[in-house]
């Protein structure tokens, strides 16, 4: 079963912390789909939180996906970190990061 969450408003480095406890125990227990149609902002912080969620979910065999329409904040914030070019995207889905060091992909 795929437990779908809402990533809404200003997501900071103070909320980061949190956001991480709670996507560890959700796919701890199944998959996770994320919704960011309601995302203000985003720092790096957060961005780091979804990166190692991709690895979490790799190592628990279990799937994170998490929708990234063009031109959303989420991509905005992915490229300015140039981390763009190393995202897996499927029909506006954010579905794991390519390792720059081993060509394997983290979804």
């Amino acid at each position: 079963m795929t437990k779908k969450l809402s990533l809404t408003g200003d997501l900071k480095i103070a909320s980061a912390d949190d956001l991480a406890r709670q996507l560890n125990t959700d796919l701890t227990t199944g998959d996770v789909s994320l919704c960011t149609k309601k995302l203000v902002s985003i720092d790096a912080a957060t961005i780091q939180v979804l990166v190692s969620a991709f690895e979490t979910a790799q190592g628990k065999g279990r799937k994170l996906a998490i929708d990234m329409p063009s031109g959303s904040v989420l991509e905005t914030a992915i490229d300015r970190l140039a981390l763009l070019p190393s995202a897996v995207v499927e029909n506006g889905v954010l579905v794991g990061f390519n390792s720059v060091q081993t060509g394997k992909v983290a979804a």
